[in-house]
């Protein structure tokens, strides 16, 4: 027996006693009747089944039979002698205090079960919302993994083409004017440490911000990434169709330049030294995509493993295999492009070949206070 069980016990024995020295000192009175007494020590089983377990209450029903029967029923002053209307009016008292206890005691469990599971609920609810923290910390890392994989994918990936084109401009037998050659050194050089300032900004941000997103023309999105992997299309014809000056896309200049580069290089890797490369441009109303369409075997089967890191085509297995990736440059446009809530689609093109879209939108992202 607990401490409080025991509290709540002497409690309402000490009631019991009470109430019992009452009908001692009421007893002689012409009036009493045993109604009275009945009433009496009912209403304190009631009230001491509404805190007390079962036990107690058995108990109290018990003791108030013996002191009906003793201070209420003729003769008075004993015990179990009774007539047989008198046992009756005493069997009734007996079955009405027991079922009192019985109902509040039944009430009692129901609640103490309701009380355990609503704490069961709440524990889980806890747990439930701990495992979610979990879970989106877990997400969090994972992304900002993948991100990091891209960066260095990037690094290892993407540098090489500036490079490339800083060796052919440096080389005289390229045919380039010195001044010329100079010039687009300098042009190349600032590019490449932009890009590597971005990569620093895009790392200390884990790709979760804006990074340098500002208003620039599709136009000199393109015409920055022609120069800029100029060697990786060496003797490549691109095509750039006319649009509209007046367009306008949100984005960082260098991380598109680097997508745009990649979807370049990647439409002349994959189709014939003559085709020609198609780059045209299409306007929704929130957004702009910026097509780079090649004339190559094309792509059938789940698009989206072109963009698994780390697999590639080869020239042989071209035409024979459409499920493997493209290396790291498609995983490494996409991760660049979504940086900066943009996204890289890929689907097939009419009459033959493949189309690598590069969609941005055309404003900033609406704050809300």
């Amino acid at each position: 027996m607990t401490q409080r069980t025991a509290r709540v016990w002497l409690f309402w024995l000490t009631m019991y006693l009470v109430v019992t020295v009452f009908f001692y000192s009421v007893s002689q009175l012409p009036d009493i009747r045993v109604a009275h007494g009945m009433v009496g020590y009912l209403v304190l089983i009631i009230a001491a089944s509404r805190h007390g377990g079962r036990a107690l209450s058995l108990t109290l029903v018990v003791l108030s039979y013996l002191a009906v029967d003793w201070y209420f029923v003729p003769p008075r002053f004993t015990v179990l002698s009774a007539t047989n209307l008198d046992w009756i009016v005493l069997l009734g008292f007996l079955v009405t205090g027991w079922m009192i206890s019985e109902r509040f005691a039944t009430e009692q469990a129901a609640r103490r079960i309701a009380e355990e599971r609503t704490r069961e609920v709440e524990r889980l609810s806890r747990e439930r919302l701990q495992l979610e923290r979990e879970a989106s910390t877990s997400r969090v890392l994972k992304e900002a993994y993948r991100l990091k994989n891209a960066l260095l994918g990037s690094v290892a990936h993407d540098l090489r083409s500036p490079v490339a084109t800083l060796s052919l401009l440096a080389d005289p037998a390229s045919g380039f004017e010195p001044d010329v050659a100079l010039r687009r050194i300098g042009e190349e050089a600032m590019r490449l440490g932009e890009f590597i300032g971005t990569m620093q900004r895009f790392a200390s941000e884990g790709g979760s911000a804006l990074l340098m997103s500002r208003h620039h023309a599709p136009n000199d999105v393109i015409q920055t990434a022609l120069k800029s992997w100029e060697a990786a299309l060496t003797n490549r014809q691109v095509r750039v169709a006319a649009m509209d000056e007046a367009l306008q896309v949100v984005c960082d200049l260098t991380l598109s330049v680097q997508v745009l580069g990649n979807l370049l290089q990647n439409a002349a890797r994959y189709s014939a030294p003559t085709a020609p490369v198609d780059v045209f441009v299409h306007a929704a109303d929130t957004t702009i995509d910026m097509i780079v369409a090649d004339r190559g075997p094309g792509i059938t089967g789940d698009v989206e493993k072109l963009f698994t890191p780390m697999r590639r085509y080869t020239r042989s297995s071209v035409e024979s295999s459409s499920e493997a990736s493209m290396g790291m440059g498609l995983n490494i446009a996409r991760t660049f492009a979504r940086a900066q809530r943009g996204d890289v689609l890929c689907r097939a093109r009419e009459g033959g070949g493949s189309e690598f879209i590069f969609r941005l939108p055309r404003e900033l992202p609406t704050v809300v206070q």
